[in-house]
């Protein structure tokens, strides 16, 4: 007996892996990587202080966690929602994948425009003196516009979960 497989010839077959469940699982995996590399980014620059190279290594070094991990992560979050939803298996207009789009894009758009420039000025200033007015306005400029990405990201993360909609 074949529990929950297929009988083929007399032997044993796992049935093919639907493209939905592909899908559903680089997407689910995609979010992890992309909001498990957006949540260090207070720990590092917290851990570096005001030490001026430990800092300017954290930032660089978050600005390239985004460019090389987050960012395509994100990417492919996109491009995974897409793709699960041409299966069939959902459609645009079920409200919470409406609003999770809506806040995708929002999100997208907060970070090309807010937060990227953002933390280049932090990292800027940083070289400067982190010492300096100007580096905490920057800092603080950068970890208002962080929290309230990740603070997006979390909705979406539980319109997901959730389906409330």
């Amino acid at each position: 007996m074949c529990a929950g497989r297929s009988v083929l010839g007399g032997a044993c077959h796992n049935p093919p892996v639907a493209p939905f469940v592909i899908l559903k699982v680089i997407h689910v995996l995609s979010a992890i990587v992309a909001v498990g590399a957006n949540v260090t980014y207070a720990f590092w620059l917290r851990r570096a202080g005001r030490d001026r190279t430990r800092l300017i290594d954290a930032i660089s070094g978050v600005r390239t966690l985004d460019a090389r991990l987050a960012n395509p992560a994100y990417i492919l979050l996109l491009v995974t929602g897409v793709g699960m939803v041409m299966t069939g298996a959902y459609s645009f207009e079920t409200g919470w994948i409406a609003a999770s789009v809506v806040l995708y894009v929002a999100t997208a758009v907060l970070g090309i425009t807010a937060f990227g420039p953002a933390i280049r000025r932090q990292l800027a200033e940083a070289e400067r003196d982190p010492m300096s007015a100007n580096y905490a306005a920057a800092e603080r400029r950068s970890n208002l516009l962080g929290i309230l990405t990740t603070a997006i990201v979390v909705v979406i993360v539980v319109l997901m979960v959730a389906k409330p909609f």
